[in-house]
């Protein structure tokens, strides 16, 4: 047998029997000095000196860092290695698709997701009445599975949108308030400018100006001219009450109306001229024209139901 079949035998009976490598040495035509196995000691440890010993100085301290004292310690970490491997996910390459990345994405998402609807807590501190809807809570729960967001995420989401709609709410509240309590103060100023003028509530001068103002709206209305939601719209009349009953946030409305009505319902429409020959109201208490009331209500009794209300007096008295 040559030299070179007598290494190989030797190097093949000694990987078999599982030994650590040793150096053979020889001379001669076609023998170098080649590495075999020498046969394991009695703990099966692969002789841990002779297994450092055959190591570069990189892997020997590589070996040391991890604890490899033998070939066996090396076959087991690698089997280790491989087994948390074979749990890990490949990313994407970079020369994916932005369809590869998100099929990749929606599966891996899939161990993250709820499997039913996400549980939201709710956060603290917000306001007694606020409104909390249960049902868009829901369907933005539905978009979040879709985005494929973990369930901290979604709650995250959740809260600052909760607390984002808490905050308007808040502000929405204050803002109203805030414009009942202008408004209760312009109402409170129109009353006191009116009493001022005109008398106390209760006084003929208030009803009457009052009265008229009334008169004129209904009469503007009928015209086809709703003054009363223009009114409210500048803020000069609050918004009608379960009642339809309007306030007044600004004198100058009640003072216009009364006017309109004196002037443009009492007496003879454009000139100002009334019926009573001298540009009076012939229904007037203090300076009736008998003559010509009863010219009117033979006439034109709507006419003269026109004035009677004007000079502030019932048409029932007159048989209208």
């Amino acid at each position: 047998m040559s030299k070179r079949s007598l290494v190989a035998a030797g190097l093949a009976s000694t990987l078999a029997a599982g030994s650590a490598p040793v150096m053979l040495q020889g001379s001669g035509p076609g023998f170098r000095n080649l590495p075999v196995f020498a046969p394991e000691d009695e703990t099966g440890s692969g002789g841990g000196a002779d297994f450092m010993s055959t190591l570069s100085d990189d892997n020997k301290a590589l070996a040391t860092e991890q604890g490899w004292s033998d070939a066996g310690a090396v076959f087991d970490g690698f089997r280790n290695l491989q087994g948390k491997l074979n749990n890990t996910v490949a990313l994407p390459g970079q020369d994916a698709t932005p369809e590869q990345h998100a099929e990749f994405y929606s599966e891996l998402s899939k161990t993250w997701t709820p499997e039913g609807d996400y549980t939201f807590n709710m956060p603290e501190n917000l306001p007694e009445n606020f409104a909390y809807d249960q049902d868009f809570a829901k369907e933005a729960g539905s978009w979040f599975k879709e985005a494929g967001l973990p369930t901290q995420a979604a709650q995250v989401l959740h809260d600052k949108w909760v607390s984002k709609m808490a905050e308007a709410h808040t502000e929405s509240e204050t803002a109203a308030t805030e414009a009942a309590t202008k408004q209760a103060e312009a109402m409170d100023t129109a009353h006191r400018a009116l009493v001022s003028e005109y008398g106390e509530v209760e006084s003929d001068g208030y009803k009457n100006v009052v009265a008229k103002a009334d008169r004129a709206q209904a009469a503007l209305k009928e015209a086809g001219i709703d003054v009363s939601s223009w009114f409210a719209e500048k803020g000069i009349l609050t918004e009608p009450d379960d009642k339809g009953l309007q306030q007044v946030t600004d004198a100058t409305a009640v003072k216009l109306l009364a006017f309109i009505q004196d002037k443009a319902f009492s007496e003879d429409g454009l000139n100002g001229l009334g019926d009573g020959g001298d540009g009076s109201n012939p229904f007037d208490s203090e300076k009736p024209n008998l003559q010509k009331q009863s010219e009117l209500l033979d006439s034109n009794p709507a006419r003269a139901k026109q004035l009677i209300e004007a000079a502030n007096r019932d048409p029932k008295l007159f048989g209208l």
